[in-house]
């Protein structure tokens, strides 16, 4: 029997939805609610993990805080190796369905370890790997779909994608929660493996409807690139393992993993000469620095960036640009660029990511110190649970994206005021300093209670979780759509890995804020409202400067 033959490319000719939209929206919805039933309960089991184990009651918190935003920073930064490796050497869809398995194994290693904070740390980097590693393939995978004739469904897909993702998102958030106060921490962290192995299974189920778009170069290159790039990435990304050793073992560690990646790469280059991102951005560093040493009179210097012993060759000394453009195409060059750009507005973007992410920590902190007490029609007088409040998020995303999508965003249209992405985003971000300004104000009002021995009612947090939730619609869903039409056919999933790196970014910065224990509630929530509105001003203005240009797969 002749094996089946996947689609390469998308139908140039379909106008409507591609088939295999719905096994990805479908495994998208168990995959959401595996990774936010686990997240509803995970700052509240550290905090009784760490008290177990004989940490001092007023740093339990605090360091429950930092170990969920370090957590995270793992979930969004190693996206980078998962895109890498769909991009260069496995394809996105087999890099889905492997790391699947891995995810699946966190959760079990979560359920399976409870009161173990060995166990707590592999469950977690397990997690991190399965679910960052799939992170960008998923996001790419769905635009891959998409030919010219249905390019115009692209923004409502990312819509619908992300409103798929609040729906499992928004029940995960209100049950795990229960779930656990019934049944305990194992039940409650097995269900959400439950899930992720449904959700692994449904995109298994549509491996001949999807099209696959081959990994490029592939086979022994491929893989010496996705060597090469993951060794170089770990530079930095050993920082996350290494952080509580001496700092010579750090330097050490990092630097071992530099010198090995330059030295894979130039082993790849021996096989086949690549133009990729990689390439032209170490050709274009190394050219650049020759052409410095040589206006300094700094020979030698600029021999030994040369590779050569002596000043040899045809290329004109003294302009590295022209350098590359002969060593590489316009294309080649352009897609550098291009990812360079998109790099510079994401950047900024990392500022509200660490905003967004602390309704898991921080905000659960705030409603702990709350009155929860709520009365409901036929449910009569009962008790939220702080891990419960989240749920207004997904609930609310539901709510807006249609308003904006089918209603604000026509009626704008129509009458000559269509909202570029970077303005939607610009607008978000704005729109979250003013959320944790809300919180800020909050927590002011609980200290002033707490002095008279009151409680301030939980209510009052909606309103904040409506402006941050606006913002998430505008930044969050938007980027998404911005990143991939902006990125070079070839580094769909790579670019994807730079949107995520992002939220990794925004996430240190909150772990590494969380340590500083003197600082009040408070205080904490206005140094990230002042961060947040600060990065609105500066993205802004970058977004004046920034020519869009979409890439069609």
């Amino acid at each position: 029997m002749q094996p089946y033959k996947h689609r390469s490319a998308p139908d140039p000719d379909l106008k409507g939805w591609p088939k295999g939209i719905r096994y990805i929206i479908g495994n998208e919805g168990c995959e959401r609610f595996s990774y936010y039933g686990m997240n509803a309960i995970l700052y509240v089991y550290i905090v009784s993990l760490y008290a177990g184990v004989g940490v001092v009651d007023d740093k339990t918190a605090d360091m429950a805080t930092s170990t969920v935003h370090f957590f995270k920073t793992g979930v969004y930064a190693l996206p980078m190796i998962g895109a890498i490796v769909a991009d260069r050497f496995l394809g996105k869809y087999r890099t889905i369905l492997w790391l699947s398995f891995v995810y699946c194994a966190g959760h079990f290693v979560l359920s399976c370890t409870e009161g173990s904070v060995s166990g707590l740390y592999l469950g977690l980097f397990l997690i991190a790997l399965g679910s960052g590693g799939i992170k960008p393939c998923v996001s790419a995978h769905v635009g891959d779909q998409f030919g010219k004739s249905n390019w115009h469904l692209m923004d409502k897909v990312y819509q619908g994608f992300y409103f798929i993702i609040n729906f499992g998102s928004f029940f995960s958030t209100l049950l795990i929660p229960l779930v656990q106060k019934w049944f305990g921490w194992r039940v409650a962290f097995a269900i959400p493996g439950v899930l992720m192995f449904v959700a692994t299974f449904v995109f298994w189920l549509g491996r001949k409807e999807f099209v696959h778009v081959p990994a490029k170069p592939g086979g022994y290159v491929g893989f010496l690139d996705a060597t090469s790039s993951v060794l170089l990435f770990m530079t930095l990304g050993s920082l996350f393992f290494t952080a509580h050793q001496s700092l010579w073992m750090m330097t050490v560690v990092s630097l071992s993993c530099l010198a090995a990646g330059l030295w894979v790469f130039q082993v790849r280059q021996s096989v086949a000469a690549d133009d990729g991102f990689l390439a032209v951005s170490l050709f274009t560093m190394k050219e650049w620095f020759k052409q410095f040493a040589l206006n300094r009179g700094d020979v030698a210097f600029a021999a030994v960036s040369s590779g050569s012993g002596a000043m040899k060759g045809s290329r004109p000394v003294g302009s590295w640009r022209s350098n590359v453009n002969q060593q590489f195409s316009n294309e080649a060059i352009e897609g550098t660029l291009a990812v360079l750009k998109i790099i510079s507005i994401f950047f900024l973007v990392s500022v509200f990511w660490s905003l967004f992410d602390q309704s898991t920590s921080s905000w659960i902190r705030q409603a702990e110190m709350m009155n929860r007490q709520v009365a409901l029609p036929f449910f009569g007088q009962f008790e939220i649970l702080s891990s419960q409040i989240q749920a207004l998020n997904p609930v609310l995303v539901m709510i807006m994206i249609p308003i904006l999508l089918y209603g604000l965003y026509p009626w704008m249209e129509k009458r000559g005021m269509r909202l570029s992405a970077l303005m939607r985003m610009s607008i978000g971000m704005f729109i979250a300093s003013i959320s944790f300004a809300m919180v800020a104000w909050i927590q002011y009002e609980i200290d002033i209670s707490a002095l008279q021995n009151q409680q301030l009612h939980v209510g009052w947090q909606f309103f904040p979780y409506v402006f941050i939730t606006l913002a998430e619609v505008l930044v969050s869903i938007t980027g998404l759509e911005f990143a991939y039409t902006q990125a070079p056919k070839r580094m769909k999933s790579t670019v994807m890995g730079f949107w995520l790196l992002s939220v990794a970014l925004g996430n240190i910065l909150v772990a590494l804020t969380a340590r500083f224990s003197d600082l009040k509630l408070v205080n904490f929530f206005w140094v990230f409202a002042g961060l947040m509105a600060l990065a609105a001003l500066l993205f802004y203005v970058r977004s004046l400067f920034y020519v869009q240009r979409d890439y069609y797969q």
